[in-house]
């Protein structure tokens, strides 16, 4: 049976506002539950209840709405070059944003104490308590039950840091963590690309390759934590192959190779970014042509094995590659339909940069609502938990 709370933010997280009868109606519960539901909501300061202006004959009936003086949660996003972080209120939108740049990738405390400024900067003008729950995405390998990031290459720094412990030391609110590509997964399939759909896979094809993946609702996390470390697969290392990291370096060694003992290309300003290498491709440079097609070929097998093993709906990609655009998507796309019986749908990321502030939004919505609810709002057994079941 649902809990009464948490079937009450829910309705109201997905319409504006509704009277004590439409709540009673859309959640299925007594007249007299939906009643001492808002009192004690009411009480909490996430809900305010009055009447709309009229508009006709007659008086208006009561209407309830989140209280949207309360900021609600907090997401963080702790990218390798960028930390972001946004507030978000109790219905999953996000209000306002702030970044900082990565001072020391290994530097422990300068990380932690970035991470808190963030959210202090976000938060210097609510009311304490206001936040009810903050979740983090971190670039590498995280262990969600613990709160601890097991291995981050682009963050080395908080390799081994029972980061959530940590947060909550400093700044008293409950927080979670997880794997930055599955909330980027979790934030497409909320309000991006992959709405109403189910299974779902994100690749992310920047600086570094990851994936999140959603199975029948579920977020996917493995054994060990390390689902969707595509940068791993064989042969030999994805991301030594196809990522932003090592494209710009496989040009150079093709190039290398091309021009043995041409002085002249020797002397070429050194290519530091894969865009530019598929610029030079699209310009007709004949050695960045073959290095983008054998990355693509790459691309095409991870694109392929991912559709055979897990089937799902629709495989969105970001990450800077993308910015390619067409000439990333259609020969994915190709390869997908020429090869797979089923292929799933393929599209391109519509939050961008801001998948993962919009999949930590949604997660720490949900364990807020647990705690307004008196739950444990980090349950991770549950198999029917808001941190195993999003979207």
């Amino acid at each position: 049976m649902t809990d009464p709370t948490l079937a009450v933010l829910e309705v109201l997280g997905e319409r504006a506002r509704a009277s004590r009868t439409e709540l009673a109606a859309a959640t299925g519960l007594s007249p007299a539950t939906v009643s001492r539901t808002i009192v004690r909501l009411r009480r909490e300061g996430v809900i305010r209840e009055g009447r709309p202006a009229p508009t006709g004959i007659g008086r208006p009936p009561r209407v309830v709405e989140l209280e949207d003086r309360m900021v609600g949660v907090i997401g963080i996003d702790a990218g390798g070059r960028t930390l972001r972080a946004a507030s978000g209120d109790l219905a999953g939108s996000i209000r306002t944003r702030a970044a900082r740049p990565v001072r020391d990738p290994g530097d422990r405390e300068a990380l932690v104490d970035d991470l808190v400024a963030l959210v202090r900067d976000l938060t210097s003008n609510s009311p304490p308590g206001a936040v009810r729950a903050l979740v983090a995405g971190v670039s590498g390998i995280v262990d969600h039950s613990s709160g601890r990031v097991l291995l981050s290459p682009d963050l080395p720094g908080l390799t081994g840091l029972a980061l959530a412990a940590a947060l909550e030391d400093r700044l008293g609110i409950p927080v979670a963590i997880d794997n930055d590509d599955l909330l980027a997964a979790i934030g497409e399939a909320s309000v991006g690309a992959a709405v109403g759909c189910r299974d779902v896979v994100f690749l992310a094809l920047g600086y570094g390759l990851g994936a999140g993946v959603i199975v029948d609702g579920r977020p996917l996390r493995g054994a060990t934590n390390a689902a969707g470390a595509i940068g791993f697969m064989a042969p030999g290392r994805l991301d030594r192959r196809a990522s932003g990291r090592a494209i710009p370096a496989r040009y150079h060694e093709a190039l290398a190779r091309a021009s043995a003992g041409d002085d002249a290309a020797a002397t070429d300003p050194p290519v530091t970014d894969a865009r530019e290498v598929f610029e030079r491709a699209a310009a007709g440079d004949p050695v960045a042509i073959r290095v983008v097609a054998d990355v693509l070929t790459d691309l095409g097998d991870l694109i392929v094995d991912v559709g055979a093993l897990l089937d799902p709906e629709v495989i969105v990609v970001g990450g800077g590659l993308t910015d390619a655009g067409s000439a990333v998507f259609a020969p994915l796309e190709a390869r997908l339909r020429s090869t797979l019986p089923y292929p799933p749908r393929i599209v391109p990321s519509a939050l961008r940069d801001a998948a993962v502030l919009h999949g930590a939004v949604s997660m720490a919505v949900a364990l807020a609502r647990r705690r307004l609810a008196g739950l444990d709002p980090f349950v991770r057994s549950d198999p029917d938990g808001p941190a195993l079941s999003l979207v």
